[in-house]
């Protein structure tokens, strides 16, 4: 019995390894391609003014943010950004949002 733990634990962590390392090389392609289109996410930004770009994530959440004023080319003034455990202040259309790290996360937005 120990034998088959043994041999389906090395094969657990050989595919976690794989997966991982699959993973975060996407994200550095998908972070690089960002950079090169002059874009960055909203929870990674410095403070000043920027143009919408792009919500990547579900329906609900992407017409909700339609509704706050998130819709392509607005201008969208970040206030304050906390950092990664914190929440970013925006001012778009007039009125000011805090969103958290979470849903910042899933806004591109083009520098100008």
């Amino acid at each position: 019995m120990n034998f088959i733990k043994s041999i389906t634990k090395q094969i657990y962590d050989h595919l976690h390894k794989h997966w991982v390392k699959t993973h975060f090389q996407k994200f550095k392609l998908f972070n690089k391609r960002l950079s090169y289109n002059r874009m960055a996410k909203l929870s990674d930004v410095v403070p000043g003014s920027y143009k919408f770009s792009a919500i990547y994530c579900e329906d609900k959440l992407a017409r909700r943010l339609l509704e706050m004023g998130f819709v392509p080319n607005e201008e969208v003034i970040v206030i304050e950004n906390r950092g990664r455990k914190g929440s970013v202040m925006v001012k778009i259309k007039g009125s000011k949002i805090a969103l958290n790290h979470r849903v910042a996360d899933k806004i591109l937005l083009k520098r100008k």
